[in-house]
């Protein structure tokens, strides 16, 4: 649906807001359930479990490490309001004779075992519901004795204690977080969790009695714990089918219940025969995941959905056509309500506790082994799901474009961002983002399947896992350390450590007497900020290793099982951490204004400038007039601009060639990447003085690899090809380059009004094909009105659906904070 002006009336928007359409009877219900949040009967809550032990620990707060936003929360020795409140609630859980003795895996799988199968209820959440598996959003005991506690403790409090210094002293935030993973589903859907029993039984045997006492024999029973757990739980699962279908009047509802059961009593443990059964076989693999992880849902995503269900969908609706089309779009309806109860998590606090701060991502479409395209019926049928239920916040939707991509699904893509307002999806680019996988390593055989996690980030499916959100560095940090050789800006930061000397020094930049002087002093601070947060990311990434293992996951990791390893512990066939640069335009942007003035044209000296900085560009009227030279005046990444580009490729190379010389302790190698989340508005720009780009103190940082707001003056098709020659660009045969295989967020806005007519559509499709040659690895696209944001901001009552792209997930526009919301409005919204 368009946006567009109305006559409005009280209580109604001044503007049309998009809204579902098309809708199955059951879909429409499974829906507005949802949507009633903490008016339903039934909830997936937080639900807290506890071995009783006065020292028990339920809640981790290393999972929210990279989210700032909760550090007021932790209390002091872990004494606030989430650890506490959640110890008083957790319901104690009896333990087997000779627990104590099991190591920490084990004593993990088992508990999380009896948590799931015996005290957590089995429930079929209505009469519409077709796929089960209900609650999952669990806060677990970390299983520990009281020695162990103890040692938890202190180096709980060492760690915390560093995350903050490098928080506040505006380094950006790391932590080892969870999610943030494919796990192998499609081995589940073909083979089943009796194969990897087996395979896991299989390893254990073979180990020499010494192993079997070791750490490999305790992680690999651990797994065979795991492993029977999903054939358990759908047992319970079964059961309870059963018992509705007893009840129930309805000869409709008694099959479909009877047809559920017998799903259950096969998957996920034996492979499934029939479409139905995988999605069921999915949904219940994908649960115990997030209840493992005590963290719920983000970053933890299916994969190439629409490739590995493809075989049982086709088998179902095409070629024997047991069940109609319209019945495999309500088995995903059924599947995405179960998605978005993960929000559930918090339901009480408001707004149904959604913050979007998830991502359990669907890839769909792209390349096959040989380039081909392989977009399919499935495909469609699952945009056309997302296209009715919209605006909805998950699963998110990822789209593989690619040279090859057909006509029709370009024209179903546009016509999903014509009728959205913030965009429906994230397009990524095959060509890019495969090139990035070859640089890390992945080869040419595998590369062509990476999937997509939490935002946009690119990883293997089922044999990687990537950390894609656990270091997130301020890089215009980097900049301000060079001016003052090393230390913070004076009075940015006051308090006991704003003397500190934080990076090298450097040297006076005064006396460089050359941009070059500058620059390689520069390199050297960004350099430090590098190291600075692999060195505290890696205190949080051995802690993890050593007390926090998670067995099921690993179940799920190729290459776990063989090794006798947690995926905590050791990386699979593919295991990075990966750094995220905060703020990359603030940084160019400002090196472009000091070669610009200071070297270039010789307008202002060094410490000029630095003056100008520590006033916030206030107090003096050349202050003033320099602010608006650096803004307007000096050139701008995003622009199409060879010089400016150039050095936002050079800066961009020593990133990512500095970020792969690292490793953390467990023998994950790091990896470059650009995704900011909404630290570019929030924490990490709250905490940045003003800057040389003619940026105030505490005001926004540019957004991933955006250009700074406002600053993309030359057009969406210059910004695409800054974006694309900043990440590399093309080598000599004309091949794409790409030095963050991670993938770099880009976000660009549009007025609605250019897809209003055929005409236009064709445009914004070359523009797509033009981006596919030219521009990065991933796109999200906003259509929206600043009017209707204004006035959204004024009556937010009257646009409690109003999604938005924020940068790589979508959010309620009158859920996020004023000032995000003044951050989208002030985009550049473009025309073609």
């Amino acid at each position: 649906m368009a946006s567009g002006k109305t006559c409005g009336s009280p209580g109604q928007p001044a503007f049309e807001v998009a809204g579902p359409h098309g809708l199955s009877p059951r879909a429409r219900w499974l829906r507005d359930y949802y949507f009633k949040g903490n008016e339903r009967a039934w909830n997936n809550e937080f639900s807290p479990f506890t071995t009783g032990t006065p020292c028990d620990r339920v809640w981790h707060e290393g999972d929210y490490y990279i989210v700032p936003e909760m550090y007021a929360y932790m209390g002091e020795k872990d004494k606030g309001p989430f650890p506490k409140s959640l110890e008083l609630m957790a319901e104690p859980v009896p333990l087997p004779e000779g627990f104590w003795q099991w190591s920490i895996p084990e004593r993990r799988a088992w508990f999380f075992r009896e948590v799931m199968v015996n005290r957590i209820p089995q429930e079929i959440v209505s009469d519409n519901d077709l796929i089960a598996g209900g609650r999952f959003n669990t806060q677990l005991s970390k299983c520990l004795d009281e020695k162990q506690q103890a040692v938890f403790e202190k180096e709980n409090l060492q760690n915390r204690k560093a995350i903050l210094h490098f928080h506040f002293d505006g380094f950006g935030n790391a932590g080892a977080a969870g999610g943030h993973i494919i796990p192998d589903y499609k081995l589940v859907v073909e083979k089943g969790f009796k194969w990897l029993h087996e395979k896991a039984k299989v390893a254990y045997d073979a180990l020499p009695d010494e192993d079997k006492r070791g750490p490999k024999g305790a992680e690999l029973r651990a797994m065979l714990t795991s492993s029977e757990l999903p054939r358990e739980l759908a047992g319970r699962y079964a059961a309870e089918c059963r018992r509705l279908a007893r009840e129930t009047a309805s000869g409709e509802r008694k099959a479909e219940l009877g047809q559920m059961a017998a799903n259950l009593d096969r998957v996920p443990w034996e492979p499934a025969r029939t479409f139905w059964e995988g999605m069921q076989a999915v949904w219940l693999a994908h649960m115990l995941v997030i209840a493992e992880e005590s963290y719920p849902g983000p970053g933890t995503s299916f994969g190439r959905l629409d490739q590995y269900l493809w075989p049982l969908y086709e088998q179902d609706v095409i070629v024997k056509k047991v069940i109609t089309r319209e019945f495999a779009k309500d088995l995903f309806s059924a599947f995405m309500f179960h998605c978005n109860t993960a929000y559930d998590a918090q339901i009480k606090v408001g707004n149904q506790g959604i913050t979007s701060g998830f991502g359990q991502l669907v890839t769909l479409a792209g390349m096959g082994p040989g380039g081909e395209d392989v977009t399919n019926d499935l495909t469609y049928l699952i945009l056309e799901v997302f296209d009715e239920w919209a605006p909805i916040l998950e699963p998110k939707p990822n789209v593989r474009l690619h040279r090859g991509s057909p006509e029709k699904l370009l024209d179903t893509v546009v016509a999903m961002v014509s009728r959205a307002q913030g965009a429906p999806f994230i397009l990524n680019f095959d060509e890019r983002s495969i090139a990035g996988m070859l640089a890390e390593g992945v080869p040419a055989s595998d590369a062509w399947d990476y999937a997509c996690v939490g935002c946009l980030e690119n990883t293997m499916q089922g044999n990687d896992r990537s950390g894609t959100v656990n270091c997130n560095p301020n890089l215009a940090r980097s900049v301000e350390l060079t001016l003052w050789r090393g230390r913070s800006m004076p009075g940015a930061r006051p308090g006991k450590r704003e003397k500190a000397q934080l990076g090298p020094d450097t040297g006076d930049p005064a006396a460089f007497g050359s941009w070059d002087g500058f620059f390689s002093a520069f390199l050297q601070q960004l350099k430090h900020v590098i190291e600075r947060t692999v060195s505290v990311y890696n205190m949080t990434e051995e802690f993890r290793s050593r007390w926090l293992p998670t067995p099921y996951v690993s179940l799920l990791v190729d290459g776990m099982i063989e090794g006798g390893k947690d995926v905590r512990e050791a990386p699979p066939r593919y295991g990075f951490v990966t750094i995220e640069g905060v703020g990359f335009a603030t940084m160019v942007d400002s090196l472009l204004a000091i070669k610009r003035f200071v070297y270039d044209e010789k307008r202002y000296t060094i410490d000029q400038v630095k003056a100008a900085l520590q006033a916030n560009y206030q107090g003096q009227k050349e202050h003033a007039i320099m602010q608006a030279l650096f803004k307007n005046k000096a050139p701008k990444y995003g622009n199409d601009d060879k010089d400016a580009d150039a050095i936002a490729k050079a800066v961009m190379r020593v990133w990512a060639d500095e970020t792969r010389k690292h490793e953390a302790p467990t023998g994950y190698a790091f990896r470059p990447g650009m995704l900011s989340w909404n630290y570019w508005a929030g924490n990490d720009a709250a905490l940045t003085p003003a800057t040389p780009d003619g940026r105030a103190a505490g005001t926004f940082l540019s957004n991933a690899i955006c250009p700074t707001n406002g600053a993309d003056v030359a057009g969406p098709t210059a910004v695409a090809n800054s974006v694309g020659t900043a990440l590399g660009g093309k080598d000599d045969e004309g091949n794409h380059v790409n030095v963050l295989p991670n993938g770099a967020s880009h976000t660009i806005t549009f007025n609605p009004a250019i897809l209003r007519d055929p005409e236009h559509k064709e445009k914004f499709k070359s523009y797509i094909r033009g981006y596919v040659e030219n521009g990065g690895s991933a796109l999200q696209i906003n259509m929206l009105d600043a009017a209707m944001l204004k006035d959204a901001q004024l009556h937010p009552q009257n646009y409690g659906s109003l999604l938005v792209r924020v940068t790589g997930y979508n959010a309620y526009f009158t859920a996020i904070g004023k000032e995000l919301q003044d951050e989208i409005i002030a985009r550049e919204s473009h025309a073609l």
